[in-house]
């Protein structure tokens, strides 16, 4: 059986590295589309049905939380959740993902032969990426590279950022610098980075070349800024004019896209996606200002890409080529987003080519003008149509609506579907029940039968239970669950106002042990969240679920620094103020008791006790 990497053999320390390299933004984003609000990001929650984001990520407190069904933790328990992993295999992935080094275990030969070729392929990109680039920036031969890039307006700053190289024209130029680095021909072929010629040698060896010669590359990098693969571009008149690294295992171009090692959080920041062709469109944009631009890797954009870009925003503006490969390349994009549920909209550069070349000629402002008179792709789709061939009599304008009828169709808000029926409505001259039956017509029918079954399918519902439900008195647990006692309002907002300056500063410790003792708190996962802080002040990255949801609540408290004090004071004094009425309470109900049983001397002596502790306001 193959061993297993326990919670025990991974130092805390590791895991706390784990936790602090990951991007819980970026990891999230792969299930939820988060929108920006502030210093957190809202979305729906992946755990409930819900229509209006309840669902926040915390990236200073790298925290999420639910306020629709109390869900919370850090990204180990979100991993755990979703995707039904162990602790220890959440925290795997992220430590494969991030590059951070866990103990070994022991790995089945196949596992260890395919790690042994990853690290092997990332050494050897990294290597000639470095090859490239120091090419480009420092040896004579780079030469073409650097008056290339200087004609392009690129800097040197930009160079660095973006690891830009040059291949010289040499057959062999990249095979002799990985050869003295023990690199041997057949890794480089595997890698993408040589060829193999036709024919062999004259001792009947194989041979080899440099695939990329006399070429300007773009390196391709993936989130952690590693070269994956490289994109070509030639400064003759060679052909292909662009070359790309072939797919390989552990690299498929379908599923990255240029420039989004930078542009992830630039996406985030805007709120939508600049969609280009070229690598040099993404460079002159995010130089410009515009963080948000991406590039497919020289091919029509892919569902993966498309998938992509969806875990990161809910809105692309496409900026192709306005020539006819251009428009063509924009329908298919277009398409591929609608369906992927993403909002398109279409930008189109007159008195220019692509937009490298529009910011050079008319300047930043300019674009940002142009950007704020993008159509929507139908009404793009439309407009081309239109222009292309236009409808000269009632059945061509019918042909045409028929034609953007699929379009329509998959638009999910009532509201933005009438607005497009309207405008081919005003637009063709036509009444507006005329094109919604027209679309209407359009609907693919569902089979009854499928019907009949959707509807006697009841719909899954997560079963994610709140652990306490707040009235405007008491706390209670679930119905379906075994009581808890009553735990007053004002107490469980002090407690939860004690764990909040305690996690902010744990000087605070000392005062409220001496002040309320070890064991005064009334909700059971409040004082195991104080037991891990009166160990060490540190909490554990491997809490379990109810400690982790009710910590990723606490830290959305908004707490007045200026007023820590205060605070502090007020929730001490409601909590022995509260226990002060439970002691009497607790005291009249014995009294009640011995009234029963006829002992009024033991009554008589528990009514004076709790007279004395009214008067001294116990």
């Amino acid at each position: 059986m193959e061993n297993r990497i326990h919670v025990d053999l991974i130092p805390e320390e590791t895991i706390e590295e784990v936790r602090m390299r990951t991007d819980i933004v970026e990891v999230i984003s792969e299930y939820v589309t988060l929108q920006r609000k502030g210093k957190n990001y809202w979305g729906l929650c992946p755990f409930h049905s819900e229509k209006t984001p309840s669902f926040t990520v915390t990236p200073e407190k790298q925290m999420f939380y639910c306020f629709g069904c109390n869900v919370g933790g850090n990204i180990f328990t979100f991993l755990m959740k979703k995707e039904n992993w162990s602790f220890v295999e959440s925290v795997k992935s992220l430590a494969s993902r991030y590059g951070v080094s866990l103990p070994e275990k022991e790995q089945s030969p196949h596992e260890r032969e395919e790690n042994r070729l990853r690290r092997r392929f990332e050494e050897i990109n990294e290597w000639a990426a470095s090859y490239f680039h120091d090419l480009l920036l420092r040896l004579p031969e780079g030469e073409p590279g650097r008056v290339y890039f200087a004609k392009r307006g690129i800097d040197q700053e930009t160079m660095k950022s973006f690891r830009l190289g040059y291949a010289p024209e040499r057959w062999d130029g990249l095979l002799g610098y990985m050869q003295e680095r023990g690199v041997r021909p057949h890794e480089l072929a595997e890698a993408g980075l040589a060829v193999e010629k036709e024919s062999l040698s004259k001792d009947g060896h194989q041979q080899y070349y440099d695939r990329f010669r006399n070429r300007v590359l773009f390196s391709i990098l993936d989130r952690r800024k590693q070269p994956i693969a490289f994109g070509g571009r030639v400064l003759d008149d060679s052909v292909p004019k662009y070359l790309n690294s072939p797919e390989n295992i552990f690299f498929n171009k379908g599923h990255k896209l240029y420039g989004m090692h930078r542009a992830h959080q630039g996406i985030r920041e805007e709120g939508y996606a600049l969609l280009v062709e070229g690598y040099m469109d993404v460079i002159a944009l995010q130089n410009a200002g515009f963080p948000n631009a991406v590039a497919s890797l020289g091919t029509a954009l892919t569902k993966d890409q498309a998938k992509l870009l969806r875990r990161y925003t809910l809105r692309v503006v496409l900026l192709y080529d306005s020539d006819a490969a251009g428009i063509q390349a924009a329908f298919r994009g277009g398409e591929i987003l609608h369906d992927a549920g993403v909002r398109v909209d279409v930008l189109t550069l007159a008195g220019a080519k692509d937009p490298d070349e529009y910011l050079k000629s008319y300047g930043v402002e300019e674009f940002r003008k142009a950007l704020n008179k993008v159509l929507t792709y139908v009404e793009f789709k439309y407009r081309t149509m239109v222009r292309e061939k236009p409808p000269r009599n009632i059945p061509e304008k019918a042909e045409l609506v028929v034609r953007l009828a699929k379009d329509i169709l998959k638009v999910t808000s009532p509201v933005e579907r009438e607005g497009y029926e309207r405008f081919l409505s005003l637009e063709l001259g036509l009444t507006l029940e005329a094109v919604q039956r027209e679309i209407a017509s359009q609907e693919p029918k569902k089979p009854k039968k499928e019907g009949l079954q959707e509807l006697s399918q009841p719909k899954q519902v997560n079963n994610v239970k709140n652990v306490y439900n707040i009235t405007n008195a008491i706390i209670c647990k679930d119905n379906n669950a075994p009581p808890l006692a009553t735990v007053y309002l004002g107490v469980y907002r002090a407690e939860l106002l004690l764990l909040r300056i305690l996690l902010e500063d744990i000087s605070h410790l000392p005062k409220i042990k001496a002040m309320l003792g070890d064991s005064f708190w009334k909700v059971p996962v409040h004082q195991q969240i104080f037991n891990y802080l009166d160990q060490d002040g540190v909490l554990p990255a491997h809490c379990d679920e109810t400690v982790q949801s009710r910590l990723a609540s606490l830290f959305l408290e908004e707490l007045d620094i200026s007023q820590t004090e205060r605070l502090l004071e007020d929730c001490i004094k409601e909590i022995l103020s509260t226990q002060a009425e439970e002691r009497v309470e607790d005291l009249q109900a014995r009294m009640a008791n011995l009234e029963k049983s006829g002992d009024m001397a033991g009554a008589m002596a528990l009514l004076k006790e709790i007279g004395e502790r009214l008067k001294r306001g116990e």
